[in-house]
């Protein structure tokens, strides 16, 4: 029932891969856009999921890996590259930031632009760290964050 479920959420793989620095991945098709996962991706002292945007199934490129290098590098600049709508979408549902952005989340998941290319959408995942749980997804276009969405 759950994997049944899963397929449905996610969609169904197509494909798996053991990349070498990523470890096992699988390839997903939903509504004709193709995306690598992997799982559990080192970043610091945790693993995050990281999804990379293909098209005809190509596993990441030299650029999609430099974009995510970057973007782990340093977290800080991916929780300042979000807080223009992280800050206030968490707010307005939670009242206000007592502490800051690393205090109240911590990096769960990233996904990876097609090409590597930070002009074209992307997206990062926060996990709230205490209280109830709460998933925080921003989406960038241009490289500029533009929309949240919440899941709790």
């Amino acid at each position: 029932m759950l994997d049944w479920l899963k397929r449905i959420w996610e969609g169904p793989v197509v494909a798996t891969a053991e990349h070498p620095l990523f470890g096992p991945m699988e390839l997903t098709r939903i509504r004709g856009e193709e995306t690598w996962e992997a799982e559990s991706v080192p970043v610091g002292d945790r693993t995050v999921a990281v999804y990379f945007r293909t098209s005809g199934s190509q596993l990441p490129s030299e650029a999609q890996i430099r974009f995510l290098q970057d973007m782990t590098r340093d977290v800080e600049a991916a929780f300042q590259k979000a807080a223009t709508v992280l800050a206030p979408a968490y707010e307005g549902i939670h009242g206000p930031l007592t502490a800051s952005l690393r205090e109240t989340f911590q990096l769960s998941g990233i996904e990876v632009p097609l090409d590597g290319n930070p002009t074209r959408p992307w997206m990062l995942q926060f996990e709230t760290l205490s209280g109830r749980y709460a998933l925080f997804t921003v989406y960038f276009q241009d490289g500029v964050a533009v929309d949240v969405q919440h899941d709790s």
